[in-house]
């Protein structure tokens, strides 16, 4: 009897395992404005979305034309998969035509900003949304940098008007992503790589990928970048709507999918 009692005491005083820690999934698209078959990439793009259901979405080249009857891109996304949507631009609410930069999440958003980046004719945007991932703060900026191969000085001013935005607006976790137009490695990004991990690059190093899409007429480059903040660990990566569905190419760009662990 008293060895089943004893039993029992340490079986009731054996730990349980920890909980594993909470991760967050991203996802960084350029949608490719209206392109080609726009309601046909649209129903593959929320079908492929929707099938991974990740915390957050950021997109580029969100486009919104009144005078074609084309709805704000992001927004009709965002109602399709049940996201709330914050969009940024240059072009003020009243614009027929508005295009910039978005963050989708399928989790409360607590605060957003943004900011126009230098120089101011080059017309991009970074956009910022404090999200709460269960009860953790998690602060989001969805960027679109210049585009010339020659224009790394401007890249250069682009990062370090996000980076001025991040330093007043997050908090302890954050990630940036977008359409960066240039290498994770490239020198005018050195200072946010600096802060931040490629988290596609750190779990493959030296993977001969493309996130533009060859068959469309570009140069094969990973351009497309989820930077992970101090404390996020990047823990699996890999390219979505990366090929045509029924002979639809969802964009001119692949998606960057990855999953990040909290501390």
């Amino acid at each position: 009897m008293r060895l089943l009692v004893l039993l029992l005491f340490l079986v009731g005083c054996t730990a349980a395992p920890p909980a594993p820690a909470p991760t967050v999934d991203v996802v960084t698209l350029n949608l490719w404005n209206d392109q080609a078959d726009w309601p046909a990439r649209l129903g593959v793009i929320a079908d492929t979305l929707g099938a991974l259901r990740p915390d957050v979405i950021v997109l580029q080249e969100v486009l919104q034309d009144s005078a074609k009857g084309l709805a704000n891109q992001a927004e009709t996304l965002g109602d399709r998969l049940g996201y709330a949507v914050v969009f940024a631009s240059v072009d003020g609410p009243d614009r027929a035509k508005r295009y910039g930069n978005a963050i989708l999440s399928r989790h409360p958003v607590l605060d957003t900003n943004w900011v126009r980046l230098r120089p101011l004719t080059d017309y991009r945007v970074a956009a910022h949304a404090r999200l709460d991932i269960g009860g953790r703060p998690l602060d989001v900026v969805a960027t679109h940098l210049h585009h010339t191969m020659e224009g790394g000085a401007i890249r250069a001013e682009q990062v370090a008007d996000l980076l001025a935005l991040l330093d007043q607006t997050a908090g302890a976790r954050w990630v940036v992503a977008g359409d960066f137009n240039v290498p994770a490695d490239a020198p005018e990004l050195s200072p946010l790589a600096d802060r931040a991990a490629d988290a596609f690059g750190t779990l493959h190093p030296g993977a001969a990928v493309s996130t533009l899409v060859e068959a469309l007429g570009h140069t094969p480059r990973r351009i497309d970048h989820v930077f992970a903040g101090p404390g996020l660990t990047p823990e699996a990566a890999r390219l979505v709507l990366a090929e045509p569905v029924g002979g639809v190419q969802p964009s001119d760009h692949r998606g960057v999918w990855v999953r990040l662990r909290w501390p």
